[in-house]
């Protein structure tokens, strides 16, 4: 999986990654959606990566994922922040995958 940034994310996310032990982790958020393929992306912070989290490639900050969430999204994605809601969007060129991403702090 490819990700890039856009200039306005990454200068949101910036104060965050500088932190130490902070990754930064692509899920698919199923709590409360009622089943496994029901989700929403979802960005978290974390201090560690877990033994089935993998790396995608990024043009600016480490970013993982769980192996078995990959059947979700596409090979090559894009991260933005819009100021308006003050959340993040997911998207590729095919689609939005959401519009209202949190960053959520699991550290």
């Amino acid at each position: 999986m490819n990700i890039t940034f856009t200039d306005t994310a990454r200068q949101r996310l910036t104060p965050w990654m500088e932190q130490n032990n902070t990754l930064l982790k692509l899920v698919f958020d199923t709590e409360g959606c009622g089943c496994s393929v029901n989700g929403v992306p979802t960005l978290w912070l974390v201090s560690e990566a877990n033994a089935d989290d993998i790396s995608a490639v990024t043009d600016t900050f480490p970013l993982i994922y769980k192996a078995k969430d990959e059947i979700f999204f596409e090979d090559n994605m894009k991260i933005d922040f819009h100021e308006g809601n003050k959340s993040y969007i997911l998207k590729s060129n095919n689609q939005i995958y959401n519009a209202g991403m949190s960053l959520v702090d699991k550290r």
